[in-house]
């Protein structure tokens, strides 16, 4: 198995526990053997639909937290409005500064900090599933190959 190749253990604290899964799980779904390959064959529609799915609820969970950073930012506007509230009518302060100051603000929080953390593991992991689907497009042109020289062996 692929698996057993590939040693991850210098990445055990620098990959994302979610993309060691999916990297383990995509090592599975492509390795191929004299004994598997005819399975492998007759999986791969599955095996695209189901990477195509892991996309999909990904990219959802990253709308999610990039939704959760939106809102973080209008509660911070919010609030300083309603705490500037005296400045801004007396147009000493506009909106494009009560921007400027929410934005401060916010990256500073340690939930936006954490959301970001999250978004750039999750911008990862959509990648590498991209490139597990490019992969996976390809595979059936290689199974084909294999079982072509597993014919002329025989």
């Amino acid at each position: 198995m692929l698996e057993s190749t590939f040693d991850r253990s210098y990445a055990k604290d620098l990959l994302p526990s979610k993309l060691d899964n999916y990297m383990k799980e995509f090592d599975a779904d492509v390795s191929l053997n004299e004994i598997n390959i005819h399975e492998k064959a007759m999986l791969r529609p599955s095996i695209a639909a189901k990477w195509c799915r892991y996309e999909y609820e990904e990219k959802k969970f990253k709308d999610k937290m990039s939704e959760a950073v939106e809102k973080l930012k209008a509660d911070a506007k919010k609030a300083l409005f309603e705490k500037k509230k005296s400045l801004v009518e007396s147009t000493m302060m506009n909106e494009s500064m009560i921007n400027i100051e929410a934005e401060r603000i916010i990256k500073q929080s340690s939930a936006y900090l954490k959301i970001k953390d999250s978004l750039a593991a999750q911008e990862e992991i959509l990648r590498f599933i991209a490139e597990a689907k490019q992969i996976i497009a390809q595979f059936g042109f290689d199974l084909k190959n294999a079982i072509e020289v597993l014919k002329l062996e025989s």
